[in-house]
């Protein structure tokens, strides 16, 4: 009990530094992401698992986006554990958005717990496995993919690495199923991480078996166990093979290419490290390859094995492994001299067969000096009178395998699996093979620290260097996502399938799915790691000639237009629907409000034939018109009438540079009046009151709102407030008459 209570307050420790590190965002977690791409993306993926775990747990696969595909959610993570861990929070009634945001602190703090746990496992010291497991949790890496959520969840490679020490330690078949359990969790959160932890796991094993004679029962456990977990996690992967041969679902050597990492690129820090070091030139490439690990890893690692003591007994060679090797010395020779010809000479054809590189000899090569080794027992040997134990060679395996690793189709390793192991070819950034080696390094860092034998000061003193090394700055955007009144009439009608128009945009697509939480209804319109056919020419030709047969042939029953987002291409979304209700095809139905234009339903008259008993009542509006006389006005590009609040934040523009002075300004218009303007500065950690002035032009444009007699607003701030970051943001909240406040989406600036 006493150790569970120890482990709990560590937990507990590690989750105060996730929200520390990463606040203001415990403080807005129904807001704040760390931008509008594959933030939303997650956000609507843990709504969806929570909801269908809760409703029908075993078409969690058959997600409402790209219908009428077969299994949508297969063509991205599934993210099934981080959904099981956040489901309390969505069951008590948090957004899509805050549960992402949850999410990003239970992936951090079991991060920081696994590597704690891999750390004390090999070392039995608890403060220097607490340095150990900040420095891996919080590794610089992770801040370059805050907007993954995936890969913040990075508990598993340290937990299966720390399951395949004790299980060497201490045979059994509930430690073989551990091994399992951590690959099952892998997959559930990152199917990177359980592709690279699968592989690391294996030539963990494949080395326990070169250092060490093991009997039968060791290796029939591990088999046992591994059976289990295939049969666990068949329904899981299975929808992937699926989509994978239906939709030839894989990624391109090129695409695997460009996220490949070269060695200058591990001395790459993240820009959202606070205290960034430039150890290489600044030029260098990154895109998703910024692997420095941050200075006390590697720095703890290199004490380890400067100051390492033996602590096991030597282990004895097993002279019976000595066998003549000559045969195997000509293979060795072969592969060489064909791995060196095909490296010279890309494409070499031997008969009808084309040989483009020397990945596969050169695998096959490196696996024959292995076995050349271990058969004469050299390697054994060589274990066996290390000063460095078994478990921490282990360890330097995993730091290999990851280094190598992150290099992708650079170096034959990632390139053999890529081109001969199935499910690698779905890998586009091989660079997060880092992942492994940080879970490697942190064993060995913890070792360094202990063997300093620092007194608890000064492990204190470096728990906070520790810190220093990893605390990150994160400049938050805030997603603005309302429930409106056509997700509502969407759910309460079950008016799906529905094709959302504008449709070629990814941003707008992905606020289509975050919207979908409320009403789970079927799209046409989706966005995701890989896209269907289908789905792709209606994102790429969304108003083409063919684009309402399409619908109509996949039984598309609505389409919803929103005005408002469909910004240059308004008049040719305009167009054709005028042209498609004037051809009998799509029929009016109803409008909803939202925003400065609303929200336009129009049903697929060939598939959705009973569509007017949803036809609005003809009754007309506070501006005098009727629901089709505001369409009519719609498709003129006349201004309509929208009974709610809205507005429009023109400066500072998005992703200004501000230098000293900040001028914000804008209008707002509501039917009930503006009570105030407020600008929010640095995710509303600084709040200032906006003037109100008259202006004539919006006022005629919109003459409906005689309750706003002033509907712009502007403000100046002199200067930035010492306690705001450069790199900050501005939001902009209307109060109306009523008290609602109405949030326009914010604007990232640079104020100097």
């Amino acid at each position: 009990m006493r150790r569970l209570l120890r482990d709990l307050a560590i937990v507990i420790f590690f989750g105060l530094v996730a929200v520390a590190a990463t606040w203001p965002l415990a403080a807005r977690l129904h807001t704040a992401v760390p931008d509008l791409g594959d933030p939303l993306l997650n956000s609507w993926i843990l709504d969806w698992d929570c909801y269908a775990l809760t409703h029908a747990p075993l078409s969690i696969y058959n997600a409402p986006i790209f219908h009428p595909s077969i299994y949508p959610l297969a063509y991205t993570e599934n993210l099934i554990a981080v959904a099981i861990a956040v489901l309390p929070f969505y069951l008590a009634g948090f957004t899509g958005i805050a549960l992402h945001g949850i999410a990003l602190l239970i992936g951090y703090t079991l991060s920081c717990y696994g590597g704690f746990l891999l750390a004390r496992t090999v070392t039995g010291r608890t403060m220097p496995s607490i340095i150990a497991g900040i420095v891996y949790g919080f590794v610089p890496y992770k801040l370059a993919h805050l907007q993954h959520v995936q890969i913040i969840w990075a508990a598993a490679p340290p937990l299966a690495l720390a399951a395949v020490i004790a299980y060497r330690r201490q045979p059994s078949l509930l430690r073989a199923i551990a091994i399992g359990a951590c690959v099952v969790f892998a997959a559930l959160t990152n199917v990177y991480f359980f592709l690279f932890t699968s592989a690391a796991i294996a030539m963990s094993f494949a080395l326990i078996a070169i250092a060490e004679k093991r009997d039968r029962r060791f290796w029939s456990q591990l088999a046992i166990a591994g059976v289990l977990t295939g049969i666990v996690l068949l329904p899981f992967l299975a929808p992937y093979a699926s989509v994978a041969r239906q939709y030839r679902m894989h990624r391109g050597k090129g695409e695997s290419l460009g996220a490949s990492a070269t060695a200058a690129e591990w001395f790459v820090a993240p820009a959202r490290l606070r205290f960034r070091a430039e150890l290489v030139d600044a030029e260098v490439p990154q895109n998703e390859r910024e692997l420095f690990p941050g200075f006390v890893l590697p720095i703890g690692a290199l004490v380890a094995m400067l100051l390492l003591r033996r602590r096991e007994r030597p282990a004895l060679v097993d002279v019976t492994l000595r066998k003549a090797t000559r045969w195997l010395d000509v293979v060795i020779v072969l592969l060489a001299a064909i791995s060196y010809a095909l490296a010279v000479a890309p494409a070499i054809h031997i008969g009808s067969v084309r040989l483009e590189t020397a990945t596969l000899p050169a695998m096959l090569l490196t696996i024959a000096l292995i076995a050349r080794f271990t058969m004469t027992g050299s390697l054994r040997a060589f274990l066996g009178r290390s000063r460095v134990p078994l478990e921490l060679w282990i360890a330097a395996l995993w730091i290999v395998i990851g280094v190598v690793g992150s290099f992708g189709m650079r170096t034959f390793f990632h390139s053999f699996l890529f081109q001969y192991v199935f499910g690698f070819r779905a890998t586009r950034a091989p660079a997060r093979w880092a992942m492994i080696a940080y879970a490697g390094l942190a064993p060995w860092a913890a070792v360094g620290i202990s063997e300093l034998r620092l007194r608890r000061s000064l492990q204190a003193l470096l728990l906070v260097v520790a810190l220093v090394d990893v605390w990150p700055r994160v400049q938050w955007e805030h997603a603005v996502v309302d429930r409106v009144e056509v997700d509502q009439w969407l759910n309460e009608a079950k008016a799906g399938p529905v094709f959302f128009v504008p449709g070629d945009d990814v941003s707008t697509i992905v606020q289509y799915m975050t919207r979908a939480s409320a009403h789970h209804q079927p799209m046409m319109n989706g966005i995701s790691g890989f896209e269907p056919p289908l789905h792709r020419h209606l994102r790429e030709e969304p108003l083409g000639a063919t684009t309402l047969e399409l619908l109509e042939r996949n039984g598309c029953r609505y389409v919803v237009v929103r005005p408002d987002w469909c910004g240059w291409k308004a008049p040719l979304v305009f167009a054709w629907l005028r042209d498609s209700i004037a051809s009998g095809r799509l029929a009016f139905v109803r409008r909803f409000e939202s925003g400065i234009n609303g929200d336009w339903v129009f049903a697929v008259a060939r598939n959705e034939r009973d569509w007017q008993r949803h036809r609005a009542p003809a009754v007309r509006d506070r501006a005098g018109f009727t629901p089709d006389e505001e369409l009519q006005r719609l498709l003129a590009g006349q201004p309509t009438f929208s009974n709610t609040t809205f507005g429009y934040f023109s400066a500072p523009a998005h992703h200004a540079t501000i230098d000293g002075m900040l001028q914000v300004n804008g209008w707002a218009l509501s039917p009930f009046g503006i009570r105030e303007v407020n600008v929010l500065v640095d995710s509303a950690r600084h709040c200032y009151r906006a003037a109100l002035f008259p202006q004539s032009d919006l006022t005629q444009r919109f003459p409906w709102y005689p309750e706003t007699p002033s509907p712009a607003f502007a403000l100046e701030i002199p200067r930035r407030p010492d306690d705001v970051d450069v790199a900050t943001d501005v939001q902009i909240e209307i109060v109306d008459g009523r008290g609602v406040a109405t949030h326009l989406p914010d604007h990232l600036i640079q104020w100097r």
